[in-house]
């Protein structure tokens, strides 16, 4: 996932113009902030810290951004504003591997965290294994009773996918479709392809839901409450509903939210 990264870069924020990414944006900012008071939030793939931004402006007191990139973490320290600085930490790190806890900027932090933020972690990760192992760092850094707030792919929708799929002519006009290369043990290995200038692809996991569930709770986490990413009135109306209706027959984001719970 790092090399794949290293060479997109910046280039990431290129997508943040596009309808479905901003209608994510709206369905996180409904979910995190802003925050009623001051939190410590740990932001694992913070890519080039769109939502490092996002939190510390809706108060968070201080974030600890992750990412595997070192590219993607050295665009988001340039791009974050100076009056900023104090409330943020930036760290290059696998989100999948516990050694996270050894390095300098997380040293003695277990259990620390109000909130656990991922837009676009689990997705990576190629076996239910694999994304366990994330919860468990989503475990470990919260206090008990804190919340994770994860941003992926919408799993209950899975079957909708398949190799060589017909629906992804009608979704082009979207911005960006979901080419599906093969299959693993738990769903299937994806290319994004974002039709951006110049166009971008990356590659990840589009798993079961049942994956995701068993993975959570296996690390201590409590079950999954799964909030589906769709338009809000104010996209259906600047852009209409047939804009919009290929994505309404498939949703392909949605929010998982899980708590630490208080007794172990």
């Amino acid at each position: 996932m790092s090399t794949q990264y290293d060479s997109i870069g910046a280039k990431y924020d290129t997508l943040s113009v596009m309808p479905i990414q901003q209608i994510q944006h709206v369905a996180m900012k409904r979910l995190i902030g802003p925050f009623d008071s001051p939190k410590r939030v740990l932001e694992l793939a913070c890519g080039t810290g769109f939502y490092t931004r996002q939190m510390v402006s809706w108060g968070a007191s201080h974030v600890t951004a992750l990412d595997i990139s070192p590219a993607m973490i050295s665009t988001a320290q340039k791009a974050l504003p100076a009056e900023m600085k104090d409330h943020v930490t930036f760290c290059v790190a696998n989100c999948a591997r516990s050694n996270i806890w050894d390095s300098a900027e997380l040293k003695d932090q277990k259990g620390t965290f109000d909130l656990v933020v991922a837009a676009w972690l689990l997705n990576y990760a190629p076996t239910g294994e694999e994304m366990q192992r994330m919860f468990e760092n989503v475990y470990s850094a919260l206090k008990p009773g804190g919340k994770f707030i994860g941003l992926t792919v919408h799993a209950a929708i899975i079957d909708m996918f398949q190799p060589d799929d017909p629906l992804n002519e009608n979704e082009k006009h979207l911005g960006a479709i979901y080419e599906v290369l093969g299959r693993v043990d738990d769903g299937y290995r994806v290319c994004c392809h974002a039709f951006t200038e110049p166009e971008l692809k990356w590659e990840f996991y589009f798993l079961r839901e049942d994956v995701y569930s068993k993975a959570a709770l296996e690390a201590g986490m409590g079950g999954l409450e799964w909030n589906v990413v769709l338009p809000g009135e104010e996209h259906v109306e600047k852009l209409g509903k047939k804009y919009w209706q290929s994505y309404l027959d498939r949703p392909k984001a949605a929010i998982c939210i899980s708590r630490k719970p208080y007794c172990e």
